[in-house]
């Protein structure tokens, strides 16, 4: 390869706008976890895709929002901090939720939204606009959008794309490329993401509780990798052994992550097994224990403890 461009882009944007769909989209490999509910992402996400030309360094942060839990308040502080170090910024825009805005006679930019878009100026990086969901989009409606958005942020490029399908990413994906600067690539080009096989382990198996529980469950939840044996890892059947708490802040709450007879419990182990394994390239035992933790949190040594504050 002769990479002469590389550096990094901050994908921002609303909680559920589709941003961790999109780094996964681009690097093809499930980085950062997915599910239909907003603020899946905790951390700072970094995925990496190499090309002939160019290596972009694509860093997934969680959705900007109002915060109320110590926990929530470090979220949008890792999210904004990512904007001080990258040579780009993304904005992901909920396509689907700004038609329904305009059919309300509202402003398409709403205040979060002006919230958001604020911090770019601070920034004084080139800014994109992937205008999300476009599948779902009624056509007639996306000029009136993207001329709406170009007169918020003049100068930025607005890119309609559905991160779902991958419809309009490549175009999006050679923006973000031909804007980097040039240098070497800044990681090992077969490596497509920077954070250990712990903390993708933990994500996937949170992953599993997002999509299985009721709504207010996920955000009351943690995953801590309290064991991860790799000593058969080499064998000529590979295997690793994990062992992982999942915290939550209250009684009935550990009742619905366990389930009827342990039901959901060994359906989130089982779902996230066959995750890990594909992950790590050998069987993987799996052992999953529910543990109370009063007000988690708001916790700061827990939260530091999880590499979340």
């Amino acid at each position: 390869m002769s990479i002469t461009h590389a550096g990094a882009i901050a994908l921002v944007g609303r909680p559920n706008a589709g941003k961790s769909t999109l780094l996964n989209q681009v690097i093809g490999e499930k980085v950062s976890i997915t599910a239909a509910k907003p603020q899946t992402t905790r951390n700072r996400v970094v995925g990496i895709l190499t090309r002939a030309d160019a290596q972009v360094v694509l860093v997934d942060t969680p959705g900007i929002h109002a915060a109320r839990s110590r926990m929530n308040r470090a979220m949008v502080r890792t999210a904004k901090a990512s904007l001080s170090d990258v040579d780009g910024i993304c904005w992901v825009v909920d396509g689907i939720k700004a038609v329904e805005r305009i059919e309300r006679n509202r402003p398409i930019i709403d205040r979060a939204s002006e919230h958001i878009t604020g911090l770019f100026a601070e920034s004084g990086t080139p800014i994109y606009v992937a205008l999300n969901k476009v599948d779902q989009t009624p056509k007639p409606k996306l000029l009136p959008l993207m001329a709406a958005i170009a007169q918020h942020l003049p100068g930025a490029e607005i890119v309609p794309i559905s991160a779902l399908t991958g419809d309009g990413v490549d175009a999006l994906v050679d923006l973000w490329a031909a804007g980097l600067p040039e240098g070497p690539a800044l990681f090992p080009e077969d490596q497509i993401m920077d954070g250990s096989e712990r903390f993708l382990v933990s994500e996937l198996i949170r992953e599993k509780l997002f999509r299985l529980t009721e709504q207010e469950i996920p955000y009351s939840t943690a995953v801590e990798i309290e064991t991860f044996d790799e000593s058969q890892r080499e064998d000529e059947k590979p295997r690793v052994e994990i062992f992982a708490r999942i915290l939550v802040e209250r009684d009935s709450q550990k009742g619905i992550v366990i389930g009827k007879g342990g039901a959901l419990l060994k359906r989130v182990g089982s779902m996230a097994r066959k995750d890990i394994q594909r992950l790590l390239g050998a069987h993987v035992y799996l052992e999953l224990h529910v543990s109370v933790k009063s007000k988690w949190t708001n916790n700061p040594r827990l939260l530091h403890e999880l590499g979340l504050e």
